[in-house]
């Protein structure tokens, strides 16, 4: 059971919100996305992958996460959560560019996680109180209102990340950090051949436990992930340089053209030239 506030298109943008309690379980998420997203967790307790690692995030614990960055979300031991999620397109800074800059400097800090004490939890949910309230009903200069809370939200992250020291949260597990550690060497390897028994010797575990745990931990199969990072090296490729298709899939370890081609369309919902253009455009 659930009760939600919902503003926006999660998959087109410009700009999406969704405020959301749930009593139970909930399936596991998996994105790879053109747009930012912020995550905040009001109750409960919820397991996310991101970039090369999973954190458990806390209630007070505000996430962010950069363009095309992989992420997942799971249960928990804890069921039941309640959040409020927001993704938003470079469109709707487009005016403040100049001005402010540093608008999304905290997206790419060094932890995508950011740890809030309790004063500072009231500070962000009155803003995003603020936001969630816009989002329930049409009004007046809805839009504007939405994206002038959302530059106050974002400007109190890029100060704090400033500010403040921001440390990783430990990993859950030494299992976590195993899994961990074999994801940063695909991340950097993937245009290499890339099987799992040559993994699973590497880094001493057994080829079964590698490919459930690696599945169970970050939410995506090995298979999957390698995929996933090789279109996501691809699509940086393709918005900005003028190398052939064929050569960017060679360069990001597809063994064809073909290949490539279905993966690409597979993961992104159109083929490598539409994306280009589409890249071109923004």
């Amino acid at each position: 059971m659930s009760r939600t506030v919902t503003f926006g298109n999660e998959d087109e943008g410009p700009f999406y919100i969704q405020h959301i309690h749930r009593s139970g379980s909930f399936e596991r998420t998996q994105h790879m996305h053109d747009m930012y997203e912020l995550y905040y967790l009001y109750e409960g307790e919820r397991m996310y992958f991101i970039r090369d690692r999973s954190y458990l995030i806390l209630p007070g614990d505000l996430v962010l996460i950069n363009r095309r960055e992989l992420h997942a979300t799971s249960d928990s031991d804890k069921l039941g959560h309640a959040r409020v999620v927001i993704n938003f397109s470079d469109s709707i800074l487009e005016n403040t560019k100049e001005t402010a800059p540093f608008l999304l400097d905290a997206f790419t800090h060094d932890t995508p996680v950011l740890r809030l004490d309790l004063p500072t939890r009231r500070l962000v949910e009155d803003m995003l109180g603020k936001l969630i309230h816009e989002a329930k009903e049409p009004a007046m200069g809805q839009s504007f209102a939405m994206t002038h809370f959302l530059i106050e939200l974002l400007l109190f992250t890029a100060r704090f990340v400033r500010i403040h020291p921001v440390t990783s949260p430990e990993h859950v597990s030494p299992l976590h950090r195993k899994i961990s550690t074999i994801v940063r060497f695909i991340n950097t390897h993937f245009a290499e051949p890339m099987r799992l028994e040559e993994l699973a010797e590497r880094f001493e575990i057994s080829s079964a436990y590698l490919s459930r745990m690696f599945k169970e931990i970050t939410g995506f199969s090995l298979v999957e992930y390698v995929n996933l990072v090789r279109v996501q090296e691809a699509q940086r490729l393709l918005a900005t340089t003028r190398l052939k298709v064929i050569v960017i899939a060679e360069q990001v370890g597809f063994g064809s053209l073909v290949q490539f081609g279905r993966v690409f369309r597979q993961m992104t919902k159109m083929t490598p030239l539409r994306y280009r253009q589409s890249a071109v455009l923004q």
